[in-house]
């Protein structure tokens, strides 16, 4: 990794080293898991090994867990399967590949801390009869928790089903699909320190298994195509590795970056901060600049954060999950994402810190302005 100071978990995690390690070995031979030689078996048991320690992440049994290329691929093919069906509701918030997946689903408003409004759910359920609610566990640019067992009682009173992305959410809160009644999650491995390119669609207790890909008898029929047997291993090893006592002590660095924060520049306004975030994601906006403005000169400072969703590649856009909270256009224009992981340290907001001071300095008569 390089120097630069990294503050941007939310969109890739850097690959924990047991998992480099272990994925280096298994890529120095051919393991097709599919195949019945050693060579093929050692690779079966490599995945199977994985699939238990994803399981654990998830709160499932083992053999509720399909290995694909991640949550886009998790999310479509949940999207996808349930819209032949009827309706699908989907939160405002959600991440581009569950909002994009179909052209016509229906979008639940939220209040403007964040979280699904509720009574808006229901009403809509109520009108649309919908095979299917999506909701995200955790946002992805205010890490905004929401509340999924009451969300998933609404939903199964009006006979849908109950799909979450839970990328953001795996690692830093507690997952049990049978208590929050969860019947399609969505993971990828490189947000907790497993490798690019790899995730999971884990199924609960409703006895459907959507499918997207067609051709090979892998993951049980479920997900064609060879197995990425290293890349699953690596998936596995992270999982194992994801500490959610780690992850939560991380609030008390957010805490302490807020509060400096604000006394460096009072302007700045802290979304979703009254309600239930996770530990380490800070969204914050400064009106009267640009997101653009403030990332280029953070990066040339040496340090990396973002302003919302790596969903567009080497693009800045305005945050649609800041208009749904209500945001104006000038506030959502001007909002930039710290999120924090694994080998986040207070050396790292201290540097970040540091370069905002600068930054600030440079901008304050702008910002002044413009309040």
């Amino acid at each position: 990794m390089s120097d630069q100071t990294y503050l941007d978990y939310n969109a890739t995690a850097p690959l924990r080293p047991e998992a480099f390690e272990l994925m280096s070995a298994l890529m120095a031979a051919p393991h097709n898991a599919s195949s019945v030689h050693g060579l093929g078996r050692a690779g079966r048991l490599a995945v199977e090994k994985a699939r238990e320690q994803v399981a654990v992440l998830a709160g499932v049994p083992s053999t509720q867990v399909i290995f694909n290329s991640g949550a886009t691929e998790a999310n479509n093919t949940v999207i996808r399967y349930f819209r032949k069906d009827g309706p699908v509701l989907v939160s405002a918030i959600e991440h581009p590949s569950v909002l994009e997946a179909a052209d016509d689903l229906i979008r639940i408003p939220v209040e403007t801390n964040g979280v699904v409004d509720l009574n808006a759910l229901e009403a809509l359920l109520s009108e649309h009869k919908p095979a299917l609610v999506s909701v995200m566990m955790v946002n992805n640019e205010t890490g905004v928790i929401q509340p999924i067992a009451e969300i998933s009682a609404l939903a199964k009173k009006y006979g849908a089903m109950l799909h979450c992305d839970g990328v953001q959410a795996a690692g830093r809160i507690p997952i049990n699909m049978a208590e929050l009644g969860i019947d399609f999650l969505s993971l990828s491995a490189h947000k907790i320190g497993g490798p690019q390119g790899v995730g999971a669609l884990v199924l609960g207790l409703c006895g459907i298994t959507p499918s997207l890909l067609h051709g090979g008898g892998q993951e049980k029929s479920a997900r064609a195509g060879t197995e990425n047997v290293a890349g699953i291993a690596g998936f596995g090893v992270a999982a194992e590795l994801a500490s959610i006592e780690d992850y939560q002590n991380l609030a008390h660095l957010r805490d302490e970056m807020e509060a400096r924060l604000r006394e460096i520049s009072p302007e700045i306004i802290i979304h979703g901060q009254n309600a239930p975030r996770v530990a380490g994601t800070s969204m914050l906006s400064l009106p009267g600049v640009k997101s653009e403005t403030m990332l280029m000169a953070l990066d040339l400072d040496g340090v990396a954060i973002s302003n919302g969703s790596a969903c567009s590649s080497g693009t800045v856009k305005t945050s649609h999950v800041l208009k749904a909270m209500g945001a104006a256009d000038e506030v959502a224009g001007s909002a930039l994402r710290i999120s924090m992981g694994w080998n986040t340290s207070p050396e790292d907001i201290e540097c970040f810190l540091a370069g905002w001071e600068k930054l600030y300095a440079r901008l304050q008569d702008k910002v002044r302005a413009h309040a």
